[in-house]
């Protein structure tokens, strides 16, 4: 052994003396010389080696060099390490954020000098003079490990490094293996990470992905963590803190070992005094200070968010919509890898408003709930949306989101149902009897008829007066001339996806009672369809995500598109507008009581459905459409709105206009406030069809392929049928012979359209569903 350890000392004096010679040349020598070095001398450490280096020592150290050279020398280096991903308001203001580890990557120039120049006094005092490796102390480190049990360290930054990428990579929390073929790739791909990366590149990465205890890997997240700072402006004793830790982050933890965390920070200072980096008197200085923690506040998730329930919105988003990936896997993947920077459609002034506006209603421990949705006509973006809970898994809280939640949606539907005929050529001065009650000859109807509210009759009225008083027997007459499904196809094409069209309760065309709201739509749904008669007829997909961009590069990120688009012709959605005004006319609207909105015209529809079980008004303005829900949770048949206390008395079998239709009074007043006054558009009471209605085409004759590609660019997901088309000796294989439904049919968003192939087609393809 004695031996061994003359040997040691020449060798060290040889690879000190390399290190000052010129670097153009000591590194390609240094790295030859670590591979002799580290697999000769160890070979000559008899009954001490592991394979593969045991092996080697029969052949001579050609073999050994010969192994080291055909070592690959690359780690890869495109593996995205988890990272936080940002929420942002409209105005760019964070609300909340996700990760799975608690690392935010930042610039060298970001982080202080204080802690980079403790680390490399501790860490890696030669990192700038060093070839590629540490040869000295990793030799010394082998030597001592291959004479000892106890694992030796010693290694250098960019050691440091490569093992921290490796086990990042693999999914580990430590390296499975530390054999000395282990020891022998890291320092083969330290040499090489040093060829591709500069010192400064390397300590940067290395600060962005060391371990310093508590859940915090990096240093910005280490910052936050120990003393709720930035890496930018950690000061002389915190650096040399966080630098003191990294010999044992669980060891010298500060939270449970402040005694052992000061030690490690004192002996840094000593040896930013060694080093020159600081001076005797300011190491004694920085002695002298406490340790100075603060623990930073981890906010992580939508329970740490100011808006919990717009957070939970967004997530789901990225759950759940193609463009965050192309499968469920690949979306939970990128929402757990996190790095990115999304800016959403919330206003925070439309969040407090609405907020404000439900609780000052029921509060927050009411057994009712009331729920809204704000959108923006003609862009899809969800502004705002509120409840009266407080978010959470205890007694009286919840993380549903009402806002998504489907409801019975009463009366609220019949505005569907007049978009229908108008767009079937049926004008809105059509005059029905609305005389109550009525049993359809043609529809499904309950036990003794449909009723009107409190079983009035009315004689016969137009669309106008059937909507001032929201006589459900006028729309019974109405659904019976458009039909059903016409009513559950603009209902989709309208935005509203929620309706059964598949499955053993799909609509089959006799369900009269759809256009009285029979069936459950969310809030945000509901809103969402009335912003397209706001709109002028454009359609939009709800958005909450805006934009994005990736935290580490600041490159652009697909995000959700609303895909607007003219879904109804600007006659029936003006036509619409315009007699929603008509509830807010005296004397016996629905809400003349209540009155409309100071200043503006407003439209607007309630709902009240069968026994009370809930209370619905959705209204809007060319800006904004606010949709209100108000019922109990737990069920709206089983918990009647027969008695709530609202507003600080007792209602008694709520209508839509008694609560929540002064809480959307209250929304719209502030959230229209200083915008400009724009008139609803007025009504063309000419018969109109949707010349501009989008349309399936015709892929008849077409290859499969070329189908393919024509409905996927139409929103249209296009399906195979399991049989082919009778023999056709003029028709090649993998040809379009027929398709349902027919060319020229209205389509909701990404409908099936079932393809028939020429005999002879293979009818097994997985066809691709819009992405």
């Amino acid at each position: 052994m004695r031996r061994a350890r003359t040997e040691m000392g020449g060798i060290e004096q040889l690879l000190e003396s390399s290190m000052h010679e010129d670097q153009s040349i000591a590194r390609p020598f240094a790295v030859r010389l670590a591979g002799f070095i580290a697999t000769v001398l160890l070979v000559s450490l008899t009954g001490l080696l592991a394979a593969p280096v045991g092996m080697l020592a029969a052949g001579g150290i050609g073999t050994a060099v010969d192994y080291w050279d055909k070592l690959p020398s690359e780690i890869p280096l495109d593996v995205a390490l988890p990272q936080h991903t940002v929420l942002l308001d409209k105005n760019g203001k964070e609300f909340a954020r996700f990760f799975s580890e608690n690392r935010i990557d930042v610039k060298l120039a970001d982080v202080s000098p204080t802690f980079t120049d403790a680390l490399l006094a501790t860490e890696d005092a030669r990192f700038y003079t060093n070839g590629p490796i540490d040869l000295v102390g990793t030799v010394r480190a082998t030597i001592n490990n291959a004479r000892s049990d106890q694992a030796q360290g010693a290694s250098g930054i960019t050691q440091q490094l490569v093992k921290n990428l490796l086990v990042a990579q693999s999914g580990e929390t430590a390296l499975p293996s530390r054999d000395l073929g282990t020891k022998l790739q890291e320092l083969k791909y330290a040499a090489g990470l040093e060829k591709k990366l500069s010192k400064d590149q390397i300590l940067e990465m290395y600060s962005n992905t060391v371990y310093f205890g508590n859940g915090a890997y990096g240093i910005q997240a280490a910052a936050k963590v120990y003393f709720d700072t930035t890496a930018k402006d950690l000061t002389r004793t915190q650096g040399a803190t966080l630098a003191g830790i990294l010999k044992g982050p669980s060891l010298y933890e500060p939270f449970t070992n402040p005694d052992g965390a000061l030690a490690r920070r004192d002996t840094a200072l000593s040896r930013l005094r060694t080093t020159g980096k600081i001076t005797e008197a300011e190491a004694t200085a920085a002695a002298a200070e406490p340790l100075g923690i603060k623990k930073g506040v981890l906010v992580n998730g939508c329970a740490s968010s100011t808006y919990p329930y717009y957070c939970s919105l967004v997530r789901d988003e990225i759950l759940s919509d193609p463009a965050f990936g192309a499968t469920a896997e690949a979306r939970a993947e990128k929402l757990s890898l996190g790095g990115m920077t999304l800016t959403t459609a919330l206003d925070p002034a439309a969040m407090n408003t609405t907020q404000n506006a439900v609780t000052n209603a029921l509060g927050n421990d009411n057994r009712a709930a009331l729920a809204t949705a704000v959108i923006k006509p003609g862009t899809g973006q969800i502004a705002a949306i509120a409840q009266n809970r407080t978010w959470g898994d205890g007694p009286g809280q919840t993380e549903i989101v009402y806002a998504k939640s489907p409801f019975q949606v009463g009366s609220s539907m019949k505005p569907i149902t007049l978009a229908t005929a108008l767009e079937q050529g049926i004008p809105a001065t059509t005059r029905l009897n609305a005389n109550s009650p009525y049993t359809s000859p043609t529809l499904d109807s309950p036990p003794g008829g449909f009723i009107n509210y409190g079983n009035y009759s009315w004689g016969t009225v137009d669309a106008r007066r059937a909507i001032q008083l929201s006589l459900n027997i006028y729309f019974i007459r109405l659904i019976e001339r458009t039909g059903v499904l016409p009513v559950a196809d603009m209902a989709a094409r309208l935005g509203i996806t929620s309706l059964p069209r598949t499955g053993p309760n799909a609509i089959k065309g006799q369900e009269a009672s759809l256009t009285l709201g029979a069936y459950e739509i969310s809030p945000l749904e509901m809103a969402n369809a009335y912003a397209v008669f706001a709109g002028d007829g454009v359609a939009c997909r709800p958005v909450a995500v805006t934009s994005g961009i990736r935290a580490d590069t600041g490159a652009k990120i697909t995000t959700p598109d609303p895909d607007c688009h003219q879904a109804i012709a600007p006659a029936v959605a003006h036509t619409v507008a315009d007699i929603l005004k008509m509830p807010f006319t005296g004397p016996d609207g629905t809400l003349f009581q209540m009155g409309g909105l100071p200043g503006r015209e407003a439209g607007a529809k309630t709902g009240t459905t069968n026994d009370y079980a809930a209370n619905w008004i959705v209204g809007l303005v060319p800006q904004y459409v606010t949709a209100v829900w108000l019922g109990d949770p737990r069920g709206g048949s089983q918990y009647p709105l027969n008695m709530v206390h609202a507003y600080g008395r007792d209602f008694y079998n709520l209508t839509g206009s008694e609560v929540a239709s002064p809480v959307w009074k209250e929304i719209m007043t502030q959230l229209t406030a200083g915008l400009p006054v724009i008139p609803l558009p007025k009504a063309d009471d000419v018969a109109t069809s949707s010349s501009t209605a989008r349309t399936i085409p015709d892929v008849r004759g077409l290859s499969v392929s070329e189908a393919e590609t024509l409905l996927l660019q139409n929103n249209l997901t296009p399906d195979i049928a399991e049989r082919t088309a009778d023999p056709n000796p003029l028709l090649a294989k993998d040809i379009v012979v027929a398709q349902t439904p027919a060319a020229g049919s209205t389509f909701s968003y990404r409908e099936k359209v079932s393809i028939t192939l020429s005999q002879g087609s293979d009818t097994t393809i997985k066809l691709p569903e819009r992405k």
